[in-house]
Parts: C-alpha cells; structure tokens; sequence
C-alpha cells in the first residue's frame, strides 16, 4: 500500500488524543460508522422517492447480481435477516419488482426472481449509489479513495463480512 494510507503509522490498540482530548472520537471505527451513518441517511432519502426501502434496495441489487434463487441465500447473500428480507419481498413483489414462487424440487424453499422493471430500476439504484459516494467521499484524492476501498475490502475479507469465510489473522 502506498500513499496517504501507508503513511499513516501501523494500527495501535492505544486511543490516540486528538487535541489533546482522549475518547471515541480518536477510534477509526468511530470515523467510520459516522460516514456510514450519514451514507445510510442519504440512501434512505434516495429510497423514499423512489418508493421503496434500503432493505428492498438491497434485496434488488443483490437478486440482479443473483439472478434467480432462493429466499433463504438471498438473505444470507444480502446480509438480511429472514423476516426483513420477507417483507422487503413482498413490497417488492406488490411494486412489480420481483416474483416469488414455491421451488419445484424442495417445496420447503422460495424460489426468487427480479421482473424487468426490476432490473429497469437496478441502474437507477446504483448511479444513486455512485451519486452518494461521490458526495461522501469527493474530497479525498482518488489514490486515497482507491487506497481506503483496498483497506476496507481486507477488513471486510479478514472478517468474512464480505461473504468469504473468515481469515485467520496471525
């Protein structure tokens, strides 16, 4: 890694002052979820005027990239718990946006596709996204924001929150 973020001295389990005032606010995670916070605030906005949820946003973007499948991996896939992604599939499926069906092989299973309008929308969805990420993190330098996705992508691995089994960190 080079540039802004490798410059930065390695990682301390020590709470570093800023101003000479020790607490939260010198924690990485504290940064973090502040701009996810307020990332998820402007999703939610975004949502609403197109009518639906940030879950059902993501339930959308993650059934495009799916394609048909069931509900129980669209959850696991979506990071949704079951009953969210339910109702967030249903809304769906009222608006036009997905169809759900019993599958053949396993009655016990649902069976989940995105409908045209569906993936009419998806596009929408994720220029939004752009949009907001712009917004966000338009004031870093693009080497910086290339460099922090890098970081965040390893943490995400490192902790399987990216779909992968955990990595064993030394």
């Amino acid at each position: 890694m080079s540039g802004a973020l490798a410059a930065a001295p390695p990682f301390s389990a020590e709470v570093v002052p800023l101003h000479g005032q020790p607490g939260p606010d010198s924690l990485l995670g504290h940064w973090l979820a502040l701009v996810s916070k307020n990332r998820q605030l402007q999703l939610e906005r975004a949502a609403r005027k197109l009518r639906i949820t940030v879950t059902e946003w993501v339930a959308l973007r993650q059934l495009q990239r799916a394609g048909r499948t069931t509900q129980c991996r669209l959850a696991t896939d979506a990071g949704l718990t079951a009953p969210s992604l339910s109702r967030a599939l249903a809304s769906l499926e009222d608006l036009g946006y997905v169809s759900r069906s019993a599958d053949i092989d396993d009655m016990r299973f649902v069976r989940v596709e995105i409908t045209e309008a569906g993936r009419a929308l998806v596009p929408q969805l994720l220029e939004t996204e752009r949009k907001v990420d712009r917004e966000l993190f338009g004031c870093l330098a693009q080497a910086a924001r290339e460099e922090l996705t890098v970081a965040l992508r390893s943490v995400a691995a490192t902790h399987g929150y990216d779909g992968s089994a955990p990595r064993r960190t030394r």
